[in-house]
């Protein structure tokens, strides 16, 4: 596949669109690709890969992927579980006894730090880990009762937590130990009950290693980058590619676009200890579309199968029958009226939001996808045969960035969709 500037003109408000972005330093730099029908219809570079030395972005350029690791290390277990290593409902004590006995926390006194804890009724699946309904958290909002105490663990002290989590993914344990420090913590609830966004799919790429007997990048290699050919990929880039690492940026309301320096920006010059299955991953704008043509072709590319069209079939399909949207999961309700309309009409996979019900976006119902830390996303609407994925580097200025479907993307689908006249 060749990655080349493809701009018909019925894809102009889309240009525009992005270039005002850039234009009013909103980001450094913007990928975009729009693949339809089994062919890229558009796609684009805006701005620069690094603003102090005024160097273009390009199409070959690796960015932090963040997130968007999920649904890599979400399908290389499901290769695991085609093999029978695993079943969905088996409890992950039975392969990491550290989460035997977990506790949920009950309560907890802001003013003495004290804090009561109760048994679970319920063990942690594996299909927890999958659909961010274990209990476990990130920590990522200093307000929570339950991530103070992740704070407290992991030494998270800013109000901007998610800035934290994001430059602790380079620096921390490897994922033995940091699995049996995770699993000190309580639970925010009892397992199964609710959606909260947390550690599941680090825990997750654990089980990995313990059913593949292999290390977690080695595992991704042989199961999927070396079949897709996603040459680029992987948890840290080598020095001889290093120049193509987009430069961090971040943008407070009102103030410049500044470069972020430090675990962010040189984090991953080396590989880590840490192999975050949530969040370690880099990549490019070909190999993650390549990944993504294998999904909606349900698991093959190129003649080569990955997984059963089946398992595709499963992972990218709402897991919560009794429950109409991941809203409705919340352990908190999101009170702000238009987010939670940007919010209505999706459920939840393994490891991908899953549109379930008509809903602000022209994406037909099937839809699925996620999204990063440092503003990438991605989307597969196998019913239209479409594929976007736009990629950034703006870190969070603050925690206002976890809702999965932003406001901005629902525009973008829009403009996608008319230019595509479908």
């Amino acid at each position: 596949m060749k990655i080349e500037e493809i701009t018909p003109s019925s894809f102009n408000k889309l240009t525009q669109y992005f270039q005002n972005f850039i234009e009013i330093e909103e980001t450094g730099s913007i990928l975009f690709a729009a693949y339809h029908k089994g062919k890229l219809a558009y796609c684009n570079k805006f701005g620069l890969r690094d603003r102090e030395e005024k160097i273009p972005i390009e199409f070959d350029d690796i960015f932090r992927f963040y997130s968007m690791t999920k649904p890599i290390v979400c399908l290389a277990a499901l290769t695991l579980y085609e093999d029978g290593k695993f079943n969905l409902d088996d409890p992950i004590e039975n392969f990491l006894p550290e989460f035997k006995n977990m506790k949920v926390l009950k309560s907890y006194d802001q003013k003495t730090d004290g804090f009561e804890l109760i048994d679970t009724k319920n063990r942690i699946t594996i299909k927890h880990l999958f659909t961010h309904t274990s209990g476990l958290s990130y920590g990522f909002y200093p307000g929570v009762p339950i991530d103070k105490l992740y704070g407290k663990e992991f030494g998270y002290v800013e109000d901007n937590r998610a800035k934290e989590v994001i430059e602790a993914i380079p620096k921390m344990e490897i994922l033995e130990k940091f699995s049996r420090r995770l699993s000190t913590l309580p639970l925010f609830f009892e397992p199964g009950t609710r959606w909260w966004y947390g550690y599941n799919h680090e825990i997750l790429g654990l089980l990995i290693e313990k059913l593949s007997g292999k290390k977690l990048d080695v595992f991704l290699r042989e199961q999927i980058f070396d079949k897709l050919g996603m040459n680029d990929t992987d948890f840290y880039v080598p020095e001889e590619k290093r120049k193509r690492l987009a430069k961090p940026y971040m943008k407070k309301l009102d103030e410049v676009l500044i470069e972020v320096k430090g675990p962010i920006s040189e984090g991953f010059n080396s590989k880590p200890k840490f192999l975050s299955g949530g969040g370690g991953l880099l990549s490019t704008l070909e190999d993650y579309l390549k990944f993504c043509i294998m999904m909606m072709n349900g698991g093959e590319w190129n003649g080569i199968r990955i997984v059963s069209s089946k398992t595709i079939e499963m992972m990218t399909s709402n897991q919560f029958s009794d429950r109409k949207t991941t809203l409705d999961m919340q352990y908190y309700e999101i009170e702000d009226p238009e987010i939670r309309k940007h919010n209505e009409g999706y459920g939840f996979g393994l490891g991908v939001i899953v549109k379930i019900a008509d809903n602000m976006t022209r994406g037909g119902i099937g839809e699925y996808g996620w999204g990063g830390a440092a503003d990438t996303v991605f989307k597969i609407d196998p019913s239209k045969q479409t594929i976007t994925i736009m990629l950034s580097q703006h870190i969070p200025p603050d925690n206002n960035w976890i809702h999965p479907i932003p406001q901005d993307n629902i525009k973008i689908s829009k403009l996608v969709y008319d230019a595509l006249g479908i």
